[in-house]
């Protein structure tokens, strides 16, 4: 690294992390990171859990976004029981009180409250390490705000190196109250045109596959990714994907004619089910790959079917997921 340096004027030609604010539209007021590692950029929203709004590498736009595009956490509290609070964006975090449709009942907006929960304690950091390798690193904390609601506390950190294509996200959800609370989790990784594309192979090491609406049977062409079809429809299948002897599930995504893909790489026993979104909706194109403790039908379902997963009081869950691309 220190011989790169000899060429440039400035690290920022090669490796940044810099904070910006959006100033028009329904990103108005939304404050990021911007950050460059060689050709692979992204940017994490500080005031939307610090979920990663886009991702790009060698100048190609891998995520998705939604018809309203970057927005705001105030715009995303403003409509969280309407579908215009789902920006999509590189991934973002539905949790902890709920995943799935809303529940008017218990007032429970779309994919849960999580996603568009401001970061206090922010931090950045750029340094070398002993070895001389380059980090980026952010971190902050979300924090819930209600009286007489659960306090499951999210402290996160985004990590990326220079000369690496990875992006390493650790989470640390405390349940710092004193009664037990529902801990719903799913992460929705999403992808999109450029760098999906009908060429564009799936790997999933699933010994189990079902569709959202037929789940008594086994489900097909989840592997194959479409052209864009004039009032298609969405598909959602569950996994049960198949770890490895380090206990890590990983799901990759390639695209031969561009030669690209990407990897998620998670742990199952943290995150036992895999939820796969399959959009070939002409203006609506996107992949989504979703580690999660539960399936998108909403709290209710899962106290129902007795499947809720619950923190106790002063306990705490580590997730560890790596995000590759090459």
């Amino acid at each position: 690294m220190r011989d790169l340096l000899k060429k440039t004027g400035n690290i920022e030609q090669l490796a940044f992390c810099r904070s910006v604010e959006y100033q028009d539209g329904a990103a108005k007021g939304l404050s990021a990171w911007q950050i460059r590692n060689g050709e692979l950029c992204f940017s994490v929203a500080k005031d939307k859990c610090m979920d990663i709004l886009e991702l790009s590498y060698r100048g190609i736009n891998l995520s998705f976004l939604a018809k309203n595009g970057l927005s705001s956490g105030n715009y995303t509290q403003e409509s969280a029981f309407s579908n215009r609070s789902v920006m999509g964006g590189m991934l973002f975090t539905c949790g902890t009180d709920n995943v799935g449709p809303m529940d008017w009942k218990r007032q429970l907006p779309i994919h849960g409250s999580l996603r568009f929960t401001s970061a206090r304690h922010r931090r950045e950091q750029c340094y070398f390490d002993k070895d001389g390798m380059y980090h980026i690193l952010v971190g902050g904390v979300m924090e819930p705000n209600g009286l007489f609601e659960g306090n499951i506390v999210l402290e996160r950190t985004i990590e990326t190196v220079y000369g690496s294509k990875k992006i390493w996200i650790t989470d640390r959800f405390r349940n710092m109250g004193y009664n037990r609370e529902p801990f719903l989790l799913l992460y929705h990784y999403n992808f999109s045109y450029p760098f999906l594309e009908s060429c564009c192979q799936i790997e999933i090491d699933s010994s189990k596959t079902v569709l959202r609406e037929q789940m008594e049977r086994e489900a097909k062409d989840f592997l194959q990714v479409e052209e864009p079809l004039d009032g298609g429809v969405e598909q959602v299948f569950f996994h049960d994907a198949c770890a490895g002897a380090d206990g890590r599930v990983r799901v990759a995504v390639q695209n031969p004619k561009r030669k690209m893909g990407v990897q998620i790489v998670y742990e199952k026993q943290v995150l036992p089910k895999l939820v796969q979104w399959k959009s070939m909706v002409s203006g609506d194109y996107a992949l989504g790959i979703e580690p999660a403790n539960c399936l998108v039908f909403g709290r209710a379902y899962e106290e129902e079917h007795g499947t809720l997963c619950y923190l106790e009081g002063g306990e705490e869950r580590i997730v560890n997921m790596e995000l590759e691309v090459w």
